[in-house]
């Protein structure tokens, strides 16, 4: 077998900063509506329930379209997939705020299922081009992620002071269109860094490798734990700058800025976690991620103007969280297309379960008139993460020879 040229450190680069803008764009439509919410609620008569779907309808997504956008990937490859992310991305962003109150519910699906392919996506091209350094390129598409989360959480308030709600979703159609401007330059100056060529030969529909107990049993794991960390991050925030003005006595746009720097502070544990991993094992990771979130929750709770210490933990876990179960996922499929077969079982549950997170937060607190009963819910939920890291330590972690992903010839 011919060796696979070493890639080149220009376009390495020019793929990874592709990549992260990417990342800005899988997370952002959804924390650009919270820190506004109060003002379509009102402009639209929307109660709890669709507000929550405001937030759990592009998770659903994730989670329910996920198959088939694992099946539309195979088909047409990764290059076409990132056109249909990133273009159906700004289409739902610039639908999304001008036609009512349907409108704005189909605009919204319109973005999770376009982002839903990203999701895979993404992970795809770390596994394929940056094989060598996934945890740390991990690392780094989280913290793109969370970059993206921040700057729509903090800028989307005073924007619409200025001009509206309405304008201030809509702007954020610049970032989809910037993605893909990057990604087409990316992929004009060389062609991908794998044997394999993506427009030319789709992944195959069946899978050559049969999935082991071991594998089956860290797939369950990675799929509690996702949906753990999942229901817990979008449940919080969802409601985050809407409890912080009831209970913090804050302004609204104080209240974004906060709920931006709790997206922001995700970026210690996404750089954090790759070089801790190099000491420590996933599944101890996972479960410290797990009791992060717990803490952090708790804190949030009884001490809301305490925010740069929950917000602190509560971005480790988020952003160490992503990085340990997508880390974990490339670690454990043998191939690109195992990757997308594990990656999309993964998600699709992560985030079908996760979609729940928002509605049950907003249900508790219209019940009981306080966010007391919605936060201990979560804290309930974060103990299911600590325990799918504990099935990782026991099970995973001590076989990891069994399962890790082979050095193919020409790589080595």
């Amino acid at each position: 077998m011919p060796r696979i040229p070493a890639v080149n450190i220009n376009k390495a680069l020019l793929v990874l900063f592709a990549l992260v803008v990417l990342g800005m764009n899988l997370r952002s439509p959804l924390t650009a509506v919270p820190p506004v919410l109060q003002s379509i609620r009102n402009d639209l008569a929307l109660n709890a329930t669709l507000s929550g779907l405001l937030t759990s309808i592009p998770v659903l997504c994730f989670g329910v379209l996920t198959p088939l956008a694992s099946l539309l990937i195979a088909r047409i490859g990764i290059n076409k997939s990132m056109w249909f992310t990133l273009v159906g991305t700004a289409i739902g962003i610039l639908f999304r705020p001008y036609t009512g109150t349907l409108g704005m519910l189909a605009g919204t699906f319109l973005l999770g299922a376009a982002l839903a392919a990203g999701n895979i996506v993404s992970l795809m091209i770390i596994a394929r081009d940056f094989r060598q350094r996934m945890s740390m390129v991990t690392g780094i598409y989280t913290s793109s992620l969370n970059i993206g989360t921040m700057l729509t959480s903090s800028l989307t308030a005073p924007i619409a002071l200025f001009t509206g709600w309405q304008f201030a979703l809509a702007s954020w159609v610049w970032l989809p269109l910037f993605a893909l401007v990057l990604w087409l330059y990316s992929q004009r100056r060389s062609a991908p860094a794998t044997s394999i060529s993506p427009e030319y030969n789709p992944l195959p529909l069946q899978s050559s490798h049969p999935v082991s107990g071991i594998r089956k049993i860290a797939i369950a794991a990675l799929s509690a734990g996702f949906v753990a960390h999942l229901f817990i991050y979008y449940g919080i925030t969802a409601w985050l700058p809407s409890y912080l003005i009831t209970n913090g006595g804050m302004h609204a746009a104080t209240a974004g800025g906060i709920a931006s720097i709790f997206q922001g502070m995700a970026l210690l544990g996404a750089f954090g976690v790759p070089v801790l991993n190099r000491y420590i094992k996933s599944g101890y990771l996972m479960v410290a991620m797990g009791v992060c979130w717990g803490a952090s929750i708790l804190f949030m709770s009884f001490f809301p103007r305490l925010w740069p210490v929950w917000c602190f933990i509560g971005g480790i876990a988020q952003g160490g969280g992503f990085v340990v179960i997508f880390t974990l996922i490339m670690q454990i499929s043998p191939d690109l297309d195992d990757n997308r077969r594990i990656s999309a079982m993964v998600q699709g549950i992560g985030y079908t379960l996760a979609s729940l997170g928002p509605i049950v937060v907003g249900q508790f607190h219209e019940m009981s008139g306080q966010w007391r009963h919605s936060w201990e819910c979560l804290t309930g939920v974060s103990v299911i993460m600590i325990l799918s890291g504990v099935i990782i330590i026991t099970i995973v972690d001590k076989t990891t020879s069994r399962i890790e992903r082979p050095v193919e010839d020409g790589q080595r």
